[in-house]
Protein backbone atom coordinates (compact mmCIF):
# COMPACT_ATOMS: atom_id res chain seq x y z
CA UNK A 1 0.00 0.00 0.00
CA UNK A 2 2.91 2.70 0.44
CA UNK A 3 6.46 0.70 0.77
CA UNK A 4 6.62 0.45 -3.01
CA UNK A 5 5.83 3.99 -3.70
CA UNK A 6 8.20 5.57 -0.46
CA UNK A 7 10.68 2.97 -2.80
CA UNK A 8 10.73 4.63 -6.21
CA UNK A 9 11.32 8.00 -3.92
CA UNK A 10 13.96 6.79 -2.21
CA UNK A 11 15.77 5.40 -5.13
CA UNK A 12 15.23 8.61 -7.21
CA UNK A 13 16.12 10.79 -4.04
CA UNK A 14 18.72 13.86 -4.38
CA UNK A 15 18.54 15.44 -0.91
CA UNK A 16 18.26 12.61 1.72
CA UNK A 17 20.14 9.35 1.71
CA UNK A 18 19.77 6.72 4.23
CA UNK A 19 23.19 5.12 5.53
CA UNK A 20 22.62 1.47 5.14
CA UNK A 21 25.57 0.47 7.10
CA UNK A 22 24.81 3.15 9.93
CA UNK A 23 21.19 1.62 9.97
CA UNK A 24 22.35 -1.91 10.53
CA UNK A 25 24.94 -1.16 13.17
CA UNK A 26 22.27 0.82 15.29
CA UNK A 27 19.47 -2.41 14.93
CA UNK A 28 22.39 -4.37 16.01
CA UNK A 29 22.87 -2.60 18.96
CA UNK A 30 19.37 -1.68 20.01
CA UNK A 31 17.79 -2.84 23.11
CA UNK A 32 15.13 -5.24 22.45
CA UNK A 33 13.42 -3.91 25.79
CA UNK A 34 12.95 -0.57 24.29
CA UNK A 35 10.63 -1.63 21.66
CA UNK A 36 7.33 -1.41 23.34
CA UNK A 37 4.08 -0.84 22.58
CA UNK A 38 1.99 2.28 25.06
CA UNK A 39 -1.38 1.40 26.10
CA UNK A 40 -2.60 4.88 26.29
CA UNK A 41 -3.56 5.17 30.03
CA UNK A 42 -2.13 8.63 30.33
CA UNK A 43 -4.19 11.71 31.84
CA UNK A 44 -4.88 12.81 28.66
CA UNK A 45 -6.53 10.42 27.55
CA UNK A 46 -10.13 9.33 28.60
CA UNK A 47 -10.25 6.81 31.11
CA UNK A 48 -12.77 5.05 28.69
CA UNK A 49 -12.36 1.34 27.43
CA UNK A 50 -15.23 1.02 25.09
CA UNK A 51 -16.59 2.65 21.67
CA UNK A 52 -16.22 6.09 22.95
CA UNK A 53 -12.43 5.40 23.26
CA UNK A 54 -12.42 4.33 19.56
CA UNK A 55 -14.22 7.99 18.72
CA UNK A 56 -11.64 9.51 20.87
CA UNK A 57 -8.57 8.43 18.81
CA UNK A 58 -10.27 8.79 15.74
CA UNK A 59 -11.38 12.70 16.55
CA UNK A 60 -8.27 12.80 17.76
CA UNK A 61 -6.46 12.18 14.54
CA UNK A 62 -9.01 14.30 12.00
CA UNK A 63 -7.40 17.23 13.55
CA UNK A 64 -3.59 15.94 14.77
CA UNK A 65 -1.00 17.91 12.67
CA UNK A 66 1.37 21.00 12.11
CA UNK A 67 1.49 22.32 15.95
CA UNK A 68 5.09 23.95 15.57
CA UNK A 69 5.07 27.74 15.75
CA UNK A 70 6.79 30.63 17.78
CA UNK A 71 5.58 30.47 20.93
CA UNK A 72 4.56 26.71 20.18
CA UNK A 73 0.72 26.68 21.28
CA UNK A 74 0.08 25.20 24.55
CA UNK A 75 -2.42 24.30 27.07
CA UNK A 76 -3.34 24.22 30.47
CA UNK A 77 -5.46 20.88 31.60
CA UNK A 78 -5.03 19.28 35.15
CA UNK A 79 -3.22 22.61 35.94
CA UNK A 80 -0.64 20.79 34.07
CA UNK A 81 0.93 22.48 30.17
CA UNK A 82 0.89 20.34 27.16
CA UNK A 83 1.35 20.70 23.70
CA UNK A 84 1.86 18.81 20.45
CA UNK A 85 -0.50 16.12 19.94
CA UNK A 86 -0.05 15.79 23.68
CA UNK A 87 -1.79 19.03 23.97
CA UNK A 88 -4.79 18.24 21.55
CA UNK A 89 -5.63 14.73 22.84
CA UNK A 90 -5.86 17.48 26.57
CA UNK A 91 -7.70 19.65 24.65
CA UNK A 92 -10.05 17.19 23.52
CA UNK A 93 -10.81 15.57 27.11
CA UNK A 94 -10.77 18.74 28.43
CA UNK A 95 -14.16 19.81 26.26
CA UNK A 96 -15.22 16.76 26.89
CA UNK A 97 -15.53 17.37 30.15
CA UNK A 98 -17.14 20.83 29.89
CA UNK A 99 -19.55 18.83 28.23
CA UNK A 100 -19.29 19.51 24.16
CA UNK A 101 -20.73 16.39 22.39
CA UNK A 102 -17.47 16.33 20.40
CA UNK A 103 -18.19 12.21 19.38
CA UNK A 104 -21.45 13.09 18.36
CA UNK A 105 -21.17 13.65 14.00
CA UNK A 106 -24.48 15.99 14.18
CA UNK A 107 -22.51 18.08 16.79
CA UNK A 108 -19.40 18.57 14.90
CA UNK A 109 -21.10 19.47 11.48
CA UNK A 110 -23.14 22.03 12.86
CA UNK A 111 -19.88 23.50 15.21
CA UNK A 112 -19.67 27.20 15.82
CA UNK A 113 -16.36 28.83 15.57
CA UNK A 114 -16.55 30.30 19.04
CA UNK A 115 -16.93 26.80 20.00
CA UNK A 116 -14.10 25.48 18.44
CA UNK A 117 -12.15 28.01 19.57
CA UNK A 118 -12.89 27.68 23.10
CA UNK A 119 -12.08 24.15 23.05
CA UNK A 120 -8.48 25.03 21.79
CA UNK A 121 -7.65 27.67 24.13
CA UNK A 122 -3.91 27.90 24.57
CA UNK A 123 -1.51 30.83 25.15
CA UNK A 124 -2.02 31.51 21.42
CA UNK A 125 -3.92 30.13 18.44
CA UNK A 126 -3.17 26.82 17.06
CA UNK A 127 -1.61 26.70 13.76
CA UNK A 128 -3.49 26.04 10.83
CA UNK A 129 -7.16 27.04 12.88
CA UNK A 130 -9.07 27.29 9.86
CA UNK A 131 -8.19 24.04 8.21
CA UNK A 132 -8.79 21.95 11.64
CA UNK A 133 -12.77 23.83 11.80
CA UNK A 134 -13.53 22.60 8.11
CA UNK A 135 -12.28 19.07 8.60
CA UNK A 136 -14.52 18.87 11.90
CA UNK A 137 -17.48 20.23 10.09
CA UNK A 138 -16.25 17.51 6.82
CA UNK A 139 -15.52 14.75 9.97
CA UNK A 140 -19.33 15.58 11.09
CA UNK A 141 -21.18 15.60 7.85
CA UNK A 142 -19.88 12.51 6.44
CA UNK A 143 -20.72 10.34 9.85
CA UNK A 144 -23.91 11.83 9.75
CA UNK A 145 -24.55 10.69 6.03
CA UNK A 146 -22.20 7.09 6.39
CA UNK A 147 -21.63 6.12 9.41
CA UNK A 148 -24.43 6.12 11.10
CA UNK A 149 -22.89 9.91 13.06
CA UNK A 150 -19.99 7.65 15.50
CA UNK A 151 -16.59 6.81 14.76
CA UNK A 152 -16.88 4.01 16.00
CA UNK A 153 -19.02 3.02 12.84
CA UNK A 154 -16.13 2.98 10.63
CA UNK A 155 -14.48 0.61 12.59
CA UNK A 156 -16.66 -1.69 12.64
CA UNK A 157 -16.83 -1.76 8.84
CA UNK A 158 -13.28 -2.32 8.89
CA UNK A 159 -14.00 -6.15 9.93
CA UNK A 160 -10.60 -6.28 11.99
CA UNK A 161 -8.63 -5.36 9.34
CA UNK A 162 -6.04 -1.95 10.15
CA UNK A 163 -5.35 -1.83 6.11
CA UNK A 164 -9.24 -1.66 5.77
CA UNK A 165 -9.93 0.63 7.81
CA UNK A 166 -6.87 3.12 6.58
CA UNK A 167 -8.64 2.48 3.34
CA UNK A 168 -12.30 3.31 4.63
CA UNK A 169 -11.11 6.69 6.13
CA UNK A 170 -8.62 8.00 2.90
CA UNK A 171 -11.96 6.77 1.02
CA UNK A 172 -14.54 8.69 3.13
CA UNK A 173 -13.01 11.68 4.38
CA UNK A 174 -10.87 13.45 1.77
CA UNK A 175 -8.59 15.20 4.85
CA UNK A 176 -7.15 11.58 5.43
CA UNK A 177 -6.24 11.06 1.82
CA UNK A 178 -2.24 11.91 2.52
CA UNK A 179 -1.19 10.97 -1.06
CA UNK A 180 1.32 13.57 -3.18
CA UNK A 181 2.97 12.71 -6.79
CA UNK A 182 6.70 12.56 -7.43
CA UNK A 183 8.09 12.44 -10.99
CA UNK A 184 4.96 11.55 -12.56
CA UNK A 185 4.11 8.89 -9.80
CA UNK A 186 1.39 9.04 -7.19
CA UNK A 187 3.64 8.19 -3.69
CA UNK A 188 1.02 8.06 -0.45
CA UNK A 189 1.88 8.01 3.26
CA UNK A 190 -1.52 8.05 5.20
CA UNK A 191 0.46 9.03 8.40
CA UNK A 192 -2.70 9.87 10.69
CA UNK A 193 -4.96 7.13 9.39
CA UNK A 194 -2.32 4.52 9.86
CA UNK A 195 -1.77 6.00 13.43
CA UNK A 196 -5.41 6.40 14.33
CA UNK A 197 -5.21 2.49 13.49
CA UNK A 198 -2.28 1.87 15.71
CA UNK A 199 -3.36 3.75 18.56
CA UNK A 200 -6.58 1.79 18.33
CA UNK A 201 -4.82 -1.75 18.74
CA UNK A 202 -2.64 -0.38 21.69
CA UNK A 203 -4.91 1.12 23.63
CA UNK A 204 -7.50 -2.10 23.62
CA UNK A 205 -4.29 -4.20 23.78
CA UNK A 206 -5.45 -6.04 19.98
CA UNK A 207 -8.52 -7.06 21.77
CA UNK A 208 -12.22 -6.16 21.77
CA UNK A 209 -12.44 -2.85 19.42
CA UNK A 210 -8.33 -2.94 18.78
CA UNK A 211 -8.75 -6.75 17.05
CA UNK A 212 -6.30 -5.67 14.10
CA UNK A 213 -5.29 -9.37 12.11
CA UNK A 214 -3.01 -6.92 10.20
CA UNK A 215 -1.48 -4.60 11.55
CA UNK A 216 2.20 -5.35 10.61
CA UNK A 217 1.18 -3.97 7.07
CA UNK A 218 1.71 -0.68 8.68
CA UNK A 219 4.25 1.33 8.57
CA UNK A 220 5.77 4.08 10.34
CA UNK A 221 4.12 7.21 10.33
CA UNK A 222 6.11 9.83 8.29
CA UNK A 223 6.26 12.80 10.41
CA UNK A 224 8.33 15.74 11.92
CA UNK A 225 9.77 14.19 14.81
CA UNK A 226 10.77 10.57 13.39
CA UNK A 227 13.02 12.10 10.58
CA UNK A 228 14.73 14.07 13.36
CA UNK A 229 15.57 11.14 14.97
CA UNK A 230 17.04 9.20 12.40
CA UNK A 231 19.30 12.13 11.35
CA UNK A 232 20.68 12.51 14.60
CA UNK A 233 21.58 8.50 14.58
CA UNK A 234 23.34 9.31 11.42
CA UNK A 235 20.62 6.76 9.69
CA UNK A 236 19.64 10.02 7.27
CA UNK A 237 22.00 12.20 5.79
CA UNK A 238 20.47 15.35 4.46
CA UNK A 239 22.58 17.23 1.48
CA UNK A 240 24.08 20.67 2.35
CA UNK A 241 20.82 22.40 1.02
CA UNK A 242 18.87 20.48 2.90
CA UNK A 243 20.76 20.32 5.95
CA UNK A 244 20.68 24.54 5.66
CA UNK A 245 16.86 24.65 5.66
CA UNK A 246 16.31 22.34 8.42
CA UNK A 247 18.97 23.72 10.73
CA UNK A 248 18.09 27.34 10.14
CA UNK A 249 14.08 26.18 10.36
CA UNK A 250 13.35 27.85 6.94
CA UNK A 251 9.78 26.13 6.02
CA UNK A 252 9.66 23.30 3.69
CA UNK A 253 6.93 23.64 1.26
CA UNK A 254 4.29 20.61 1.40
CA UNK A 255 4.61 18.41 -1.65
CA UNK A 256 8.54 19.61 -2.55
CA UNK A 257 10.68 17.65 -3.23
CA UNK A 258 12.41 17.79 -0.20
CA UNK A 259 9.62 17.30 1.69
CA UNK A 260 8.67 14.56 -0.21
CA UNK A 261 12.34 12.56 -0.28
CA UNK A 262 12.19 13.10 3.77
CA UNK A 263 8.98 10.86 4.52
CA UNK A 264 9.98 8.59 2.32
CA UNK A 265 13.46 8.51 3.40
CA UNK A 266 11.75 8.14 7.40
CA UNK A 267 9.25 5.24 6.36
CA UNK A 268 11.84 3.35 4.41
CA UNK A 269 14.04 3.91 6.78
CA UNK A 270 11.89 2.29 9.41
CA UNK A 271 11.02 -0.77 7.12
CA UNK A 272 14.59 -1.69 6.73
CA UNK A 273 15.32 -1.43 10.78
CA UNK A 274 12.09 -3.61 11.29
CA UNK A 275 14.19 -5.89 8.49
CA UNK A 276 17.43 -5.73 10.61
CA UNK A 277 15.78 -6.63 13.57
CA UNK A 278 13.63 -9.79 11.96
CA UNK A 279 16.12 -12.26 13.20
CA UNK A 280 16.41 -11.07 16.89
CA UNK A 281 12.51 -10.07 16.90
CA UNK A 282 10.35 -11.27 14.11
CA UNK A 283 7.46 -10.21 16.11
CA UNK A 284 8.18 -6.43 15.46
CA UNK A 285 6.48 -4.02 13.81
CA UNK A 286 6.66 -1.03 12.07
CA UNK A 287 4.61 0.45 15.16
CA UNK A 288 7.36 -0.64 17.73
CA UNK A 289 10.33 0.98 15.15
CA UNK A 290 7.43 4.26 15.35
CA UNK A 291 7.16 4.19 19.17
CA UNK A 292 10.77 3.72 20.23
CA UNK A 293 11.76 6.51 17.19
CA UNK A 294 9.33 8.82 19.17
CA UNK A 295 10.75 8.24 22.83
CA UNK A 296 14.38 8.71 21.74
CA UNK A 297 13.15 12.20 20.64
CA UNK A 298 11.43 13.07 23.49
CA UNK A 299 15.14 12.10 25.05
CA UNK A 300 16.47 16.33 24.55
CA UNK A 301 19.90 16.90 24.21
CA UNK A 302 22.50 19.98 23.89
CA UNK A 303 23.36 18.98 20.26
CA UNK A 304 19.84 18.42 18.71
CA UNK A 305 19.16 19.88 15.38
CA UNK A 306 15.82 20.69 14.29
CA UNK A 307 12.86 18.51 12.74
CA UNK A 308 11.92 20.39 9.26
CA UNK A 309 8.97 22.87 9.12
CA UNK A 310 6.51 22.32 6.85
CA UNK A 311 2.47 23.85 7.25
CA UNK A 312 0.59 20.59 6.26
CA UNK A 313 -2.69 19.04 7.63
CA UNK A 314 -1.02 15.92 6.55
CA UNK A 315 1.12 15.39 9.90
Amino acid sequence: MILDGVDWVVRRSHHVQIDQDRLVFVAGELDLDRLRLPDWQVPVVPSWRDERLVDFFLLFNSINFCYWGQPKWTISFQEQPYDGAFGMMAALTRALDEGYPLLDGAFLARIRVDEFRHMLRGNVPIPLEAERYAILQETGTVLVSEFGGRWHEVVRQAGGSAVRLVELLIAHFPSWDDVTQFEGRRVAFYKRAQLAAGMIYQAFGGQGWGVFKDLSQLTVYADYKLPQVLRKLGILVYDEALSTLVDSQTPIPAGSRMEIEIRAATVWAGERIRQALAGRAPEITAAHIDFWLWETSQRKSPDDRPYHRTLTTAY
